[in-house]
């Protein structure tokens, strides 16, 4: 499977794409992996680099795939569809994954686009942004 290589970052309560510019706000300017450090520049010309050690800095990798309104799915995503509610995507063993309840005593993990391919699903949020919707789930991405 080819796909695409991108990051997103969440620092500071925001999230920054790596492939999108705002003209008048801050962006993400660098992911140095070397040096495991995040570059934001913002409207006025000045820099903020962040490590990725930083307990505020959450690096989120692109899964490849998409939700059935066409927006990118990342790593620490949630997705829902009527069957299932705020799923976690999560990297593990070489690829990602999604784990869920299929009833009260047995939890199913699978990869993502497994899960894709068998339910229509869509972003409903993320681990960082929406705590809310993840306690819904009471699922914990343990990893």
């Amino acid at each position: 499977m080819n796909r695409e290589i991108k990051f997103r970052v969440f620092i500071d309560y925001k999230i920054f794409y790596q492939d999108k510019y705002d003209e008048y706000g801050d962006n993400l300017t660098s992911i140095d992996i070397c040096k495991k450090t995040i570059t934001i520049t913002g409207f006025h010309n000045y820099e903020n680099v962040y490590r990725f050690e930083d307990e505020k800095v959450k690096l989120m990798q692109y899964t490849g795939l998409k939700d059935k309104n066409g927006k990118e799915i990342y790593e620490n995503d949630l997705i829902s569809c009527n069957k299932y509610k705020n799923i976690v995507v999560f990297f593990e063993n070489g690829c990602f994954k999604v784990k869920y309840s299929k009833n009260d005593t047995t939890n199913v993990t699978c990869t993502l686009d497994t899960f894709l391919e068998k339910y229509k699903c869509k972003i409903s949020g993320n681990i960082y942004e929406n705590k809310n919707l993840l306690e819904e789930n009471k699922w914990v991405n343990t990893k």
